[in-house]
């Protein structure tokens, strides 16, 4: 018994690998520097090669046919609105500021892969943003929008 390519895995696989690809290209036009001396490329670079070896590695699975198969979306609307809510985020980003804007989109990710626990959820609509944001802009000093909060914290 030989195992059926799956052929869905493959074809979203190449897909991301040029997502990948493209990021990666991308980061070397912006250089990249050095794990000590970082420069504006240095994340996308490594998030586009992250990409790129999933992306290789779900191919594979795809034309082995061992793919998990995982869950498919049931209805249109769940990736319609996931691809909303990113459009959203990007235009809300600088007027409501990153830890607002990154809160809807977390809220928006967790209602379309159906987490509606109370508690899981807030955590994570709380904790996600204000983490990310004291990650990059306190600690790696990579500046992000404060929108609306600026005007609250008189900063």
């Amino acid at each position: 018994m030989t195992a059926k390519p799956k052929s869905a895995d493959a074809i979203a696989g190449g897909a991301f690998l040029l997502v990948g690809a493209g990021a990666v290209v991308g980061a070397i036009q912006l250089q990249v520097g050095t794990p000590d001396e970082p420069q504006p490329g240095f994340f996308p670079f490594l998030a586009g090669m992250i990409l790129v070896i999933l992306s290789g590695l779900l191919i594979l699975q795809g034309l082995r046919g061992r793919s998990s198969g995982g869950e498919p979306f049931t209805h249109l609307k769940q990736p319609v609105l996931a691809m909303l809510g990113l459009v959203g985020f990007v235009l809300l980003l600088e007027p409501l500021g990153y830890i607002l804007a990154t809160a809807a989109l977390t809220a928006v990710l967790l209602f379309v892969l159906k987490v509606r626990r109370g508690l899981s959820f807030g955590l994570t609509i709380v904790l996600l943003p204000v983490g990310s944001y004291l990650l990059f802009d306190r600690l790696l000093d990579v500046p992000l929008p404060e929108g609306i909060l600026s005007v609250v914290l008189g900063t």
